[in-house]
């Protein structure tokens, strides 16, 4: 079962080149599957607060040597007009999902990430 095209999306971003703070902006990188792997792990946040939405991060996707700088909130309907779908697999948190399937082609995926990121607004990290 899909997620709905409605639904907001965040996604945790944890370089510092994979955004601008200056141009307010997400760089198609942060859209990028890792190696092996055609998914990019999301997380749903309608009706979340900003607080809410951090606290996620903090709990269930950051790490000590992997500290989350910023994230990419995006409608779920952007990921649909790109052919690729929004899928939620509850592990680690009930409000995980995962963008897939990335095409195998780097020029292609590079495509949707940049269409992804044109899509996303910036939200950055708040210092605690």
């Amino acid at each position: 079962m899909s997620v709905p095209p409605s639904e907001k999306l965040a996604r945790f971003i944890f370089s510092k080149k994979h955004f601008s703070v200056e141009k307010r902006e997400v760089k198609f990188k942060a859209f990028i599957p890792p190696p092996n792997s055609e998914d990019i792990s999301v997380y749903r946040i309608s009706g979340l607060s900003d607080c809410q939405v951090w606290e996620i991060g903090r709990k269930y996707v950051g790490r000590k040597d992997r500290a989350i700088k910023a994230r990419a909130n995006l409608a779920a309907e952007a990921v649909y007009a790109n052919n690729l779908e929004v899928v939620p697999d509850p592990l680690p948190h009930e409000l995980h999902a995962n963008i897939r399937p990335f095409p195998a082609d780097r020029r292609a995926r590079d495509r949707i990430a940049k269409r992804l990121a044109l899509a996303s607004e910036l939200a950055i990290m708040p210092t605690e």
